[in-house]
């Protein structure tokens, strides 16, 4: 496993409309192992791999991330600010962040803190009660150095915990993205069906990324990786879901998936004696899978999801071991399509 890669991926500042950075880093990571790249002027990016083959398997994981953004500066020099994504303002106040600069190819930081409001007791703090505090003394100082629309995200916090866990910000949803980067490495060489790797964008905020990426590929199937449906329960009261980090990648019974490629995906895991758990979401899951199964008169889909704590928080806990089994299940999978598999019940 690439720890090297993926701590890159999780340091590299990707908010929802700011994703070309991250893009570019993949671009250049997958260079060697794709045969080809398709790109969007949204910042979509495709690696493909096979793209002669009639069997065309579209993986996608979301590259941006939730945070702030500058919305105005008061004549004291303190910025107010509104959200990218749904993030959990509570969560902000008294952290350490940065205003991150994206000027042409480079990236700079500016630090700064969100302190605590006067009211900050009352449990539910808005988004808009938020003050970024970057010690400017007057507006007309602060707008020398920052700019209105610049985002501001938690600063960099990657760390390794015991049982191969690892903690950071934007693990939702990088560690699926890192784990694409790895199934298109090993399966290089390795078979000839159309694999269609999508780091997509704006998931966080309008889905666009998969609806591009859908209609640009017109898939056989799809599979999005994504944490939205598998937060780890057991550390919290009144739920249901029986999930838990490093017992394998989470598949979605849903009415939007495909019922054959769900059974599917669960024998790999069981002739692989892969570690996988299971979650019913019968309605939406708030992912790129709501809306890419439905592009294209319906193309038949699959969520799978990754075992998460403290989700949209700066310190989100993933397993590495669930990277690795999600990482086989796609790879074996894939290995294992035929043109002739059908997803129409129908047809069988």
């Amino acid at each position: 496993m690439n720890k090297e890669l993926f701590i890159k991926l999780l340091n590299t500042p990707s908010p929802s409309g700011f994703e070309y950075n991250i893009q570019k880093l993949l671009n250049e990571e997958l260079a060697p192992y794709r045969d080809q790249l398709l790109t969007h002027h949204s910042y979509n990016c495709c690696h493909v791999l096979n793209p002669e083959s009639n069997v065309k398997v579209l993986l996608l994981a979301h590259v941006d991330e939730i945070g702030l953004i500058i919305e105005r500066v008061l004549d004291n020099g303190i910025c107010k600010l509104t959200n990218i994504g749904s993030i959990r303002p509570e969560m902000y106040m008294g952290q350490h962040v940065n205003v991150v600069k994206f000027n042409d190819n480079e990236i700079s930081y500016i630090p700064g803190v969100i302190g605590y409001t006067t009211n900050y007791e009352k449990g539910n703090i808005e988004v808009e009660e938020l003050n970024l505090d970057l010690g400017f003394k007057s507006k007309e100082e602060a707008l020398k150095h920052i700019s209105i629309g610049d985002p501001v995200l938690y600063q960099n916090n990657v760390d390794f915990l015991e049982n191969n866990l690892i903690s950071s910000r934007a693990l939702d949803n990088k560690i699926s993205v890192f784990i694409l980067t790895e199934v298109l490495k090993r399966l290089k060489g390795n078979t000839t069906n159309g694999v269609y790797v999508c780091p997509t964008v704006g998931e966080e905020t309008t889905k666009r990324g998969a609806i591009f990426a859908a209609k640009m590929v017109n898939p056989t199937l799809s599979i999005t990786l994504d944490v939205g449906s598998s937060s780890d329960v057991k550390y919290r009261n009144n739920e249901n879901r029986e999930v838990s980090l490093g017992d394998g990648p989470i598949l979605t019974i849903s009415s939007y998936g495909n019922h054959i490629l769900h059974k599917m995906l669960k024998d790999t895991c069981l002739n692989h004696n892969i570690k996988h758990q299971t979650v019913l979401e019968i309605s939406k899951t708030w992912t790129d899978f709501d809306e890419v199964y439905k592009q294209n008169d319906g193309i038949p889909s699959e969520l799978i999801s990754i075992p998460l704590r403290y989700m949209h928080s700066n310190v989100e806990v993933g397993s590495l071991d669930d990277v690795l089994y999600t990482i086989e299940l796609l790879v074996e999978f894939i290995k294992g399509l035929t043109e002739s598999d059908s997803f129409n019940r129908f047809e069988k």
